[in-house]
């Protein structure tokens, strides 16, 4: 029997087949391994970067923590070293970082006495320094630096403070280049005037600041030389100080390194109105008097006509002291002289509130004067009372002629004229139309009641 052998053979088309089939294999290996080496990759550089980020942090607070120690130790001496932008470098591991620490005036919030006398414990805006350090290092990809900062707040010898007085300034410097200014403004209740607008001026600058609630504003870094410091009615209207001044101001002086107080009492205002047309016209021609005794000068002021053209009638602005005022027409009275005469001496106290309005009805006098000339009535011509110093010496704020009126040609008013006039002394007499005297005064007249009272002058 024969034995048939044979062989395998594979199509010509099985090898092609096997070749491609390696290929393929390759290929999806290769697309698989490397999305696989990309994320390791990412991941080692990741890790990388979150130990990078964690030290950098580290740098961060310590550098910080030598800023608070320095600080602590010599804040002055500390401060005016290390004011700017300093650079260092520093290796922590195979990463070398970049240390940028910066220090810089601020204004912010303290406890310290730039405003206050000294001793107390209020809180006013007024210099701080701000420290910032930033911490970067090279990283792929590319990542931001890290910060951190810190407030130092100088010791409160950094400032001093102002006398008890209130008008000198601190010893203790904390910049050497420059000075403050510490403006306190209190109002009638000796409490906080705060949203008032304070400027500080001098050749070259203006500075305008509100008062905060602690009634204190606050120029810091001011070249050292003198200003002017003032609280403009333009920015504050209605508001008055304790010598009833809407627009006060003083000289201030900044020396380096140290802060100069300035005190004012500041507040809105208190009107008055009158109760009658004849004492509108007598204010108006002989002036309003406040008399109270905390007023600085004299114990009193002339009153003026408020500006307010919505309505005009009311008078004031007043310093609205919570003891009052005694109020009368006339300029001639200071406070002291007020004994002297007893219709003013029981004026009744007039209460007055901040901004509020104070109706008052005060005293004048009902007058008649007789004016002849050779025995005949002075027919055309005016009578005029003109203020003068009372038996004390005390000067009126006025010598302005009061007009009275004209004498007549009816027989009502032929040779005497009927007016009013507040309490004081006045020389009476008559001018022609060409306002020449006619009939000079002789000696003062005194009225000092509510009348009526009759005068005769001439001859």
């Amino acid at each position: 029997m024969a034995i048939k052998t044979s062989s395998t053979r594979y199509k010509k088309s099985d090898d092609g087949l096997s070749i491609i089939g390696i290929v393929i294999a390759v290929t999806i290996l290769l697309l698989t391994l490397i999305p696989a080496t990309k994320l390791l990759e990412a991941t080692i550089g990741v890790s990388g970067n979150n130990r990078d980020r964690v030290a950098a942090a580290g740098l961060a607070n310590s550098s910080l923590e030598t800023i608070r120690l320095l600080a602590n130790s010599n804040f002055t001496g500390f401060v005016n070293a290390n004011l700017g932008t300093k650079i260092t470098t520093q290796k922590v591991g195979p990463t070398t970082f970049t240390i940028q620490t910066e220090l810089a005036w601020s204004t912010g919030t303290l406890t310290a006495q730039g405003c206050a006398v000294q001793g107390t414990s209020k809180t006013y805006n007024q210099p701080i320094v701000e420290a910032t350090v930033s911490i970067s290092w090279v990283a792929t990809p590319p990542t931001p630096p890290e910060i951190a900062n810190e407030i130092i707040i100088p010791p409160p010898q950094a400032y001093g403070g102002p006398s008890q007085s209130g008008s000198s300034t601190t010893t203790s410097p904390y910049s050497p280049s420059s000075g403050n200014l510490s403006i306190d403004i209190s109002n009638a209740a000796n409490g906080p005037s705060s949203g008032v607008w304070v400027q500080v001026s001098n050749s070259t600058q203006t500075q305008t600041v509100a008062t905060d609630a602690n009634g204190c504003a606050f120029f810091p870094f001011l070249t050292a030389g003198a200003y002017t410091v003032s609280l403009p009615s333009s920015l504050n209207p209605g508001y008055v100080d304790n010598s009833n001044n809407p627009n006060p101001s003083v000289s201030a002086t900044v020396t380096l390194g140290n802060t100069t107080s300035v005190q004012f009492a500041y507040d809105k205002g208190a009107y008055l109105s009158l109760g009658d047309p004849n004492s509108e016209q007598l204010a108006v021609a002989s002036g309003l008097t406040a008399a109270n005794s905390q007023l600085p000068v004299g114990g009193s002021s002339n009153v003026t006509q408020s500006n307010n053209p919505s309505n005009n009638l009311l008078w004031g602005p007043l310093f609205p002291f919570s003891s009052g005022y005694q109020i009368w027409l006339g300029s001639c009275y200071t406070l002291n002289a007020v004994p002297r005469y007893p219709a003013l001496s029981s004026t009744p106290i007039i209460s007055v509130t901040p901004g509020g309005t104070t109706a008052i009805s005060p005293t004048y006098a009902t007058v008649t004067i007789t004016a002849t000339i050779n025995g005949s009535p002075a027919t055309g011509d005016t009578i005029q009372a003109i203020p003068v110093a009372d038996t004390s010496g005390t000067p009126c704020g006025t010598s302005t002629p009061i007009s009275l009126g004209q004498i007549g040609t009816s027989p009502s008013t032929a040779s005497s004229v009927t007016s009013y006039l507040p309490l004081g002394y006045f020389d009476l007499q008559a001018v022609d139309s060409n306002n020449t005297v006619v009939i000079p005064p002789s000696s003062p007249v005194s009225i000092l009641g509510g009348g009526p009272i009759a005068f005769t002058i001439g001859n």
